[in-house]
């Protein structure tokens, strides 16, 4: 999922084709996070263990599909069934968190899990530069596919089965009943909306930046995208630290402003390669405190129905990125870095808005010791509750 963003440029050059037209792909495999209502209901039905398996199966095959017929639309298809296959694992694995870890801790086990995701470009990162440089654009997608199935296996053997707490959302009819009943999911996707537009708005465009800039070749790009991961995990234990302690809205909507201010001033402050490091490395330490510390918040917010909640939020984060870009590189050939910092700036305020105004813990909140069915009672006695 990750590599394609610093790597955006060499791909082009593989396919022969422009930056913007692969960039129409990424947005492409964005859309299909927009699919994921229509998956959530598979872990309630199936189990969460194994969808979680399935789901890197198909995100396996999807990796092959490229390596095997290295085009520009296989790309494409490649990119959708792995985009497809994200928007089956997270809600399933975050609700699986929502189910087996207590809401005060639960800010950590969270943070902990994101790790895998700033890994992806600390380790990844320099990796896949290396293979790229070395064997073409498409080689690391075997590897990718030999991680994916290996994953599945360590999935099915290793994790845990678990109760599923659920007011029984197991089709898409009764998804939107759910989201019918509580306005907060709705205000949930809008924060996550916003959030994501921001984010690659930025993503879209910095492997090109870097390239023309500071001409970073391959190997070097690499690892400057590993500085970006180690921000990550640094944003990661520093919200696993925070926000169970001083409290989830407050943490996230502290530093979503900090973010924003840092979004804005990235160009100005960016005048050398170490300066631009220094200043991505903050920017992403911030968005991915920001961030991790919401979903904790976002797994409370209705906790007989946390997967519909939260594939909800990654059909926004979808239509975030989707949108994203493609709005990116059209920003940044008009008006440079400048004018795509400018809108996530304002994007991320807008998301922190939306947060601080309706997303909220229930009164007198759920806690995953309840069973299904006491959750599920507790919601149609309190009407306040359901309209929260």
């Amino acid at each position: 999922m990750r590599m394609t963003y610093p790597f955006l440029p060499a791909i082009a050059r593989g396919l022969d084709v422009s930056f913007g037209s692969v960039a129409q792909l990424v947005a492409l495999r964005s859309f299909a996070g927009f699919l994921s209502p229509l998956f959530s209901p598979l872990s309630e039905r199936f189990g969460r263990r194994l969808i979680l398996a399935l789901a890197m199966v198909a995100f396996s095959i999807g990796s092959l599909i490229v390596f095997i017929w290295p085009t520009y639309w296989m790309l494409g298809v490649a990119l959708v069934v792995t985009g497809v296959s994200k928007v089956v694992y997270d809600p399933a694995m975050q609700s699986y968190l929502g189910d087996v870890v207590p809401y005060e801790k639960r800010g950590k086990a969270i943070a902990v899990t994101e790790f895998s995701w700033a890994g992806a470009l600390l380790v990844g990162a320099p990796l896949i530069g290396l293979v790229i440089a070395r064997q073409g654009w498409h080689a690391p997608f075997f590897w990718l596919a030999v991680l994916g199935v290996a994953s599945a296996v360590l999935l099915w053997l290793l994790l845990p089965p678990a109760q599923v707490h659920t007011t029984g959302a197991a089709n898409l009819k009764a998804v939107l009943r759910v989201m019918r009943q509580h306005s907060v999911i709705w205000a949930v996707a809008l924060y996550v909306l916003f959030a994501m537009i921001a984010q690659e708005l930025l993503l879209i465009v910095y492997g090109d930046w870097m390239e023309q800039s500071f001409g970073l070749a391959l190997t070097s790009l690499g690892l400057a995208s590993g500085v970006i991961g180690g921000a990550e995990i640094f944003g990661e234990l520093t919200a696993g630290w925070t926000v169970d302690r001083f409290g989830k809205r407050r943490v996230v909507i502290t530093l979503g402003v900090v973010l924003a201010g840092v979004y804005f001033l990235l160009p100005f402050l960016s005048v050398s390669l170490a300066a631009a490091l220094a200043t991505l490395f903050i920017f992403f330490y911030l968005f991915e405190a920001t961030f991790v510390g919401s979903m904790p918040l976002m797994t409370e917010v209705v906790p007989t129905a946390r997967s519909v909640v939260l594939s909800v939020a990654f059909a926004s984060a979808g239509l975030g990125r989707m949108i994203g870009a493609l709005l990116g590189p059209v920003i940044w050939q008009e008006f440079g870095l400048r004018g795509n910092t400018l809108v996530g700036a304002l994007m991320t305020l807008l998301a922190i808005l939306v947060l601080a105004r309706w997303v909220h813990e229930p009164q007198g909140e759920l806690t995953p010791s309840r069973g299904p069915d006491e959750g599920a009672a507790a919601f149609s006695e309190n009407p306040g509750m359901r309209r929260r």
